[in-house]
């Protein structure tokens, strides 16, 4: 593989490559289950009385919530369950006012709140279930998260959007009209880092969602990868102005840049941090094909950790430890492997296709990817994969929100 696709397909998300075709008829499915999928608690909301259009909405986005966690299925109506949900949601001064029980598995609690506004009303919607994965499944809830990701309409022409778990909410973050690649969020859940051609080159931007951005990097050359540590404190990112593209460390609080790689006769790109901050997963050429490697960031000592495969790309270390990552074997799979014990551990979560830039969700469990110009969830307990966008468009490079 020459060096300059590496650069275009790696680095710059393939934006310099053609826009793929979309689904045609009689091709083979996208996904296909490969596991069993995990055990569902039923959740019966037919004690649930609800008023209003409001009212409705919040029925409805808590029952998506409900099935789209994995720990829940929800009961037809007037069918018990496990789980109840009782008590009462009314339209009150365009929201919701809800005073509501959970009762099952053992434990109980109760619930109450006032909501203004259709956001709102979603909003409290996606409390509720992330409070009963958390109370009831010992969990962590991921319908309060969101994922930002690229709409790609040209060769050179891309804005970022994002929308919450469920698909909903659609926004449109930046309208630039031009290359936007690889949209990270940052810890605090509030900022964003991608590359931006806004000033003719590949120049790394922060983008606070509802506010101003500002230049993170803006060297001679490629500047892009950027993704924010744990604690908040440095981004890894991908520069080069002094030659190769290579792993850095930049720190936000004083400027100080630190070269974490020196491969001459390769390339680096995708960096992403260890739970812990203390390594980083990166994709490099240095052995002609792109493979996924491990550094220390304080020794320096890097290591690789995937070799079956033509091309391993697109990694994302979970919070739980588990490195999600974009494998060639035929087509491109979604795989997950956990660092600590190589590849023997290796799981893949779909068939050979066209399936890109996975992103873990905060529960460890749900991963998102981009497949043929669309998004999906994949759930690695092996439920079937949702579709998560089904506006037009040519959505890709999706990253979720840690909070």
């Amino acid at each position: 593989m020459q060096r300059l696709f590496l650069l275009s397909v790696f680095c710059l998300a393939g934006l310099t490559a053609a826009v793929p075709a979309a689904e045609g008829a009689g091709q083979p499915p996208l996904i296909s289950v490969v596991k069993k999928g995990a055990e569902k608690d039923s959740v019966s909301l037919s004690g649930l009385r609800v008023s209003g259009p409001n009212g409705q909405l919040f029925m409805q986005t808590l029952k998506r919530d409900l099935e789209l966690s994995g720990w829940f299925k929800v009961s037809p109506p007037g069918a018990g369950g496990a789980i109840t949900v009782s008590g009462s949601v009314a339209e009150t001064g365009g929201g919701i006012q809800s005073g509501c029980r959970v009762a099952g598995l053992g434990k109980a609690f109760n619930w109450a709140k006032v909501s203004a506004g259709p956001s709102e009303v979603r909003l409290q919607a996606h409390q509720l279930a992330d409070e009963m994965v958390r109370l009831l499944k010992g969990e962590r809830g991921i319908a309060q998260t969101h994922i930002v990701f690229v709409n790609r309409r040209g060769r050179n022409n891309a804005d970022l959007y994002m929308c919450d778990a469920d698909g909903q909410g659609m926004m449109q973050i930046t309208r630039d009209n031009v290359a936007a690649v690889g949209p990270r969020w940052s810890p605090n859940g509030r900022d964003i880092y991608y590359t931006s051609f806004v000033q003719g080159y590949p120049s790394i931007v922060r983008i606070a969602v509802g506010g101003g951005r500002s230049t993170l990097a803006a060297f001679k050359g490629l500047n892009t990868g950027a993704a924010v540590s744990p604690d908040g404190s440095q981004v890894a990112l991908i520069l080069s102005y002094q030659g190769n593209p290579e792993l850095y460390t930049l720190a936000l609080g004083s400027g100080l840049l630190r070269r974490l790689t020196e491969t001459r006769h390769g390339v680096e790109a995708s960096p992403c941090w260890s739970p812990d901050g203390r390594s980083i997963v990166y994709v490099s050429d240095i052995t002609k094909t792109p493979q996924l490697y491990i550094v220390d960031v304080a020794s320096k000592q890097s290591r690789r950790l995937t070799y079956k495969g033509s091309e391993n790309v697109n990694p994302d270390w979970s919070p739980k430890g588990r490195i999600v990552y974009a494998t060639k074997r035929g087509g491109y799979q979604i795989a997950t492997i956990d660092p600590r014990a190589g590849e023997g551990s290796c799981e893949l979560l779909t068939p050979a296709g066209d399936y890109e830039h996975p992103s873990w969700a905060p529960d460890s469990r749900h991963v998102v990817c981009s497949s043929r110009s669309t998004l999906y969830i994949l759930d690695t307990l092996g439920d079937p994969a949702v579709r998560l966008i089904n506006l037009a468009g040519n959505w890709i490079s999706p990253d979720w929100s840690g909070r």
